[in-house]
């Protein structure tokens, strides 16, 4: 499922904005962005968003701005400074020149003073950024649950249509299997000529013929199989990947069907749930 949830928090050692993203996808995958020296967060936040959500792509990116003082540090080697000055004294008096070896002289060498970025203090700022993740996990969880309640919305409605389908082939079916039969008798009849009357074997064959276009079985069984997608999505536990299965059921009676009926009108109603079918199962693929 799709959703979005932010964060922020305000502590000495700076502000701390926690952003989730929350994108279609059949299992659960986590994609950190940490800033310089906190990759030692990268469990605990995994664990964390585990334990909120099961299914689905998720983006965290965390940042923290520090204050001034706290981000930058500005220092110099002394014994580098040293080295330069007495080498620069050394040079001074090889040619005979002139003049002192002066701070800017010093400060224009390479690396006599060096301005870096101070690492994040992962043990100080550790319960705040778990704590801000806490906050946009909720945030994220709430835009989850209303997409999951929309996806939900839609699957029922194609329950409804199943079921208008399957109760148009209900009424359908028994003069259908009439109409088969008589087809069978009048295929039978041409073929033994008039006055024939048919043999037991012949008579047999034609019952067995008519029971096999017979879908009483598979309608029964798609029945059982819709109202256990209607009883788990009035749970609340890991429904997607248990209606991902029931859909594949539903599928398996629905291809059956499509083989065995031999009405025109019964078997558009048949491609129909099929078509119902593919929309739910495209649909629990995003729902958690």
């Amino acid at each position: 499922m799709t959703g979005y949830g932010r964060a922020i928090t305000q502590t000495a050692a700076g502000r701390i904005t926690v952003e989730l993203r929350s994108t279609n996808h059949r299992y659960l995958e986590i994609d950190q962005r940490l800033p310089s020296g906190l990759t030692s967060l990268q469990g605990p936040l995994t664990e964390l968003v585990r334990r909120s959500v099961r299914r689905g792509r998720i983006e965290a990116a965390i940042a923290v701005q520090a204050t001034h003082s706290d981000q930058w540090r500005v220092a110099f080697d002394e014994p580098l400074l040293q080295g330069y000055h007495d080498a620069l004294v050394k040079l001074r008096g090889r040619f005979g020149l002139t003049g002192r070896v002066t701070l800017d002289h010093l400060l224009a060498l390479p690396q006599a003073l060096t301005v870096s970025e101070d690492r994040l203090q992962a043990k100080r700022l550790r319960a705040p950024i778990l704590h801000t993740t806490q906050a946009a996990l909720r945030e994220l969880v709430r835009s989850r649950r209303r997409e999951g309640a929309r996806l939900a919305a839609d699957v029922r409605r194609q329950l409804r249509a199943i079921d208008a389908h399957v109760r148009a082939v209900t009424r359908r079916l028994p003069k259908a299997l009439d109409e088969q039969r008589r087809r069978l008798r009048g295929r039978l009849e041409e073929l033994l000529g008039p006055g024939a009357g048919g043999s037991t074997s012949q008579l047999e064959q034609a019952v067995a013929l008519t029971k096999e276009a017979d879908i009483h079985e598979e309608l029964v069984r798609l029945e059982s199989h819709l109202g256990y997608m209607r009883q788990t999505l009035a749970g609340a536990y890991l429904v997607g990947k248990r209606l991902d299965f029931i859909a594949q059921e539903l599928m398996r009676e629905a291809n059956t069907m499509g083989a065995k009926v031999n009405d025109a009108r019964a078997a558009q109603h048949v491609v129909d749930v099929k078509g119902c079918i593919e929309k739910i199962r495209e649909q629990v693929q995003n729902l958690e």
